[in-house]
């Protein structure tokens, strides 16, 4: 007798040989939620009662009893077009309870991935550890039910397998950076973030493993790609080590050797002078070390101006409406300053800005003309900015909102 084989973790299948059932196929919603449920808990017996209470909740039925015993009947005649030997039941009842069939020669995903996982607690060496791991990277093709993961039952077993995953990704990528598996590590980190895109230490080991193998302009393009999505498509921040990896970009970018002509010709391309510089901000704390020096020097004064985006009531803003938001500050604050002056992002609903030989008075000026600008020129999108300033190097700063 074949092997029934469940697949859980993704998407749902059940087969025995080259018969395979899927869930795409024209049936009852109510049998696959049964099957699956039964299948979820197959270590016990589900009583008539608590399957009732999965199909219909709060439901009016005329008859649970007979809509139930009637989704039964459905599915085992979906369950027939496996092709079991005659007389072999998927489904088993005893007794008022319902349960799945344990007696089957059954390999079911979940299960398998999970006593990997148990696995790789008791392994003797780091090897066999890494290789059970991967197995289990491997099996995992998607999260738990993915197609069923709003339903109530189904959200904790996801939140779970998916937790579990990614524990296991993050300590499969740690060992394999320590042992310099770059190309392994990064197969394991594309594949992960095809299925949790906002892991920020997968995405940084990423980026340090295309470092490391001299993959620069593609290591900040991912980079780039990164702060995209958190910043604008789900208003978060990454990790600060993240953010960080900037630096070791830009100074790739001189590890190696050229004429002063290519030099000269690549600085030059880095900017059209109009507005002001925006840049990430691990570059931005380089600028702002330099100029403080030279101020402490000169004696100029400069200003440190942070500018926050605020619904009106003075809470967090929807994601599509901060983005917006601050897609239309950075114009707004580009074609506000000087060319000289320096911003970058420094939150999800926040920028920075250096301004350059400014009193106090002429940054709170200039940020006002910024609040103005902007309230007039986007008087529907509905929030509030809020300011702060303050010389650098002291901490005499005004505060300031829309």
């Amino acid at each position: 007798m074949e092997q029934l084989k469940i697949t859980m973790l993704g998407d749902f299948s059940i087969s025995y040989g080259e018969n395979v059932i899927t869930e795409q196929s024209k049936r009852s919603r109510k049998m696959w939620t049964l099957l699956q449920f039964m299948i979820a808990k197959h270590n016990r017996d589900i009583p008539q009662s608590e399957l009732i209470e999965l199909l219909w909740g709060d439901k009016d039925s005329d008859n649970p009893v007979g809509a139930l015993k009637t989704s039964l009947h459905r599915l085992r005649s979906c369950l027939d077009g496996l092709g079991l030997p005659e007389g072999t039941e998927v489904i088993i009842n005893s007794m008022g309870t319902y349960s799945l069939n344990n007696r089957l020669d059954c390999y079911i995903d979940f299960d398998e991935f999970e006593a990997l996982y148990k696995k790789s607690l008791l392994a003797q060496s780091e090897k066999e550890k890494t290789n059970l791991y991967l197995e289990a990277i491997e099996l995992y093709k998607g999260d738990f039910l993915n197609h069923s993961r709003s339903e109530s039952w189904v959200a904790p077993m996801t939140n779970y397998y998916h937790s579990l995953y990614l524990r296991i990704v993050r300590d499969t990528i740690e060992i394999l950076y320590k042992h310099k598996y770059y190309a392994e590590l990064m197969n394991v980190c594309r594949k992960a973030l095809e299925i949790e895109k906002l892991d920020d230490v997968i995405h940084l080991y990423y980026v340090k493993a295309l470092l490391d193998t001299g993959e620069t302009a593609a290591a900040k393009r991912h980079y780039a790609y990164v702060m995209d999505l958190f910043y604008n498509k789900n208003g978060q921040n990454p990790s600060p080590e993240f953010v960080a990896l900037y630096e070791k970009t830009v100074k790739d970018d001189n590890a190696y050797n050229a004429d002063f002509g290519i030099l000269k010709g690549q600085l030059d391309s880095i900017d059209d002078g109009i507005g002001a510089y925006y840049c990430e901000f691990a570059f931005f704390k380089h600028v702002y070390q330099l100029e403080i020096r030279d101020a402490v020097r000169s004696g100029r004064p400069t200003n440190l101006c942070l500018i926050t985006a605020v619904s009106k009531s003075q809470e967090e803003l929807e994601t599509k409406q901060l983005n917006r938001i601050m897609t239309r500050l950075s114009d707004c604050i580009s074609s506000s300053l000087r060319s000289r002056d320096v911003y970058s992002r420094y939150g999800a609903s926040q920028y920075v800005m250096l301004l350059t030989n400014t009193t106090k008075e002429q940054a709170a000026m200039v940020l006002d003309r910024i609040l103005k600008r902007f309230k007039r020129d986007n008087p529907k999108l509905g929030c509030t900015l809020l300011y702060k300033f303050d010389r650098a190097g002291k901490a005499d700063h005004g505060d300031k909102k829309q």
